[in-house]
């Protein structure tokens, strides 16, 4: 039986999806041994001490060092990784809702040892690369030149064999720290590191399967065409969980659960937003109703 570890961090208000990422995955991957490392500042939590969960105590550093910062944080348990057959990394709203055989997101023997997930909101390869967002300026070690690329993968889902995930966390975690030494933060933080990286390998490209938007759960009438999403991306924006910003601990506001506010005031508050030249006050104005 396969040994994977599943790498994830819920650090401050994130901890609110762990349980029903714990539960699915426990549930829904299937034919392997599965053992959690939870990185979290929050030290009371469902599963806390079940026998195959590890947690790492973590310093929330805000946004955007809590994901930036990712590769650092899983190099800290190094020792312990090199002992799986497979590490994979979730974000905290990522959901198992249907069975996933673990041959269905591992490497092929013809891959570098290296998987990737398709963004929930570009989903597809596309014949011009340069509407993709990646980092264009060439004094991050981010950088993607236009006219190359070919796909647009997610932060929140991705994994290998430990020996080729663990190589590639040493690789991003030395660039970014050489960007922040020369001020710079990419275009999309560790997600255009992480497009980086794949772009110089041959990694496996899941599909939206694995990672398929909440929201769009709803336009899928057909109980088929539902069984084949495997994984989904919850809507951090839902006000159940807070809001995007409430949930980052960039405001103690939750968004508001008001049609008219959500869907007329917030939209408002967004477009008036672009036409205010500093950026403070956009930054103010766009957020005003804690979304």
């Amino acid at each position: 039986m396969p040994k994977v570890a599943i790498l994830y961090i819920a650090l401050g208000r994130y901890i609110v999806f762990w349980r029903d990422f714990y539960e699915s995955c426990q549930d829904k991957l299937m034919n392997c041994e599965k053992h959690y490392f939870v990185w979290t500042d929050n030290p009371d939590f469902d599963y806390a001490n079940a026998k195959n969960v590890t947690v790492i105590s973590a310093q929330k550093r805000g946004w955007p060092y809590d994901t930036l910062l990712r590769f650092e944080m899983f190099l800290q348990q190094e020792k312990q990784l090199k002992k799986f057959d497979f590490v994979y990394f979730f974000n905290a709203n990522m959901q198992f809702i249907n069975p996933t055989d673990l041959a269905e997101i591992a490497p092929a023997e013809w891959n570098d040892g290296l998987v990737a997930g398709c963004h929930p909101g570009r989903p597809w390869a596309f014949e011009n690369p340069d509407v993709l967002p990646y980092e264009r300026r060439e004094q991050s070690t981010a950088y993607i030149p236009y006219g190359s690329g070919k796909y647009y993968v997610c932060g929140a889902f991705n994994g290998g064999t430990a020996s080729e995930y663990l190589k590639m966390c040493k690789t991003l975690a030395k660039n970014i720290r050489t960007d922040l030494e020369k001020d710079i933060i990419a275009r999309v933080d560790d997600e255009s590191h992480l497009n980086w990286y794949m772009l110089q390998h041959n990694f496996r490209f899941l599909g939206r399967a694995y990672g398929y938007p909440e929201g769009k759960m709803k336009h899928l009438h057909d109980p088929q065409d539902r069984s084949m999403i495997k994984i989904i991306s919850r809507h951090k924006e839902d006000p159940k969980y807070g809001g995007k910003r409430y949930l980052r601990g960039e405001t103690d506001r939750k968004a508001p659960n008001n049609w008219f506010v959500r869907h007329v005031l917030i939209p408002g508050c967004r477009v008036i937003a672009v036409f205010i030249p500093v950026h403070k006050y956009r930054s103010r104005v766009r957020g005003y109703f804690g979304s």
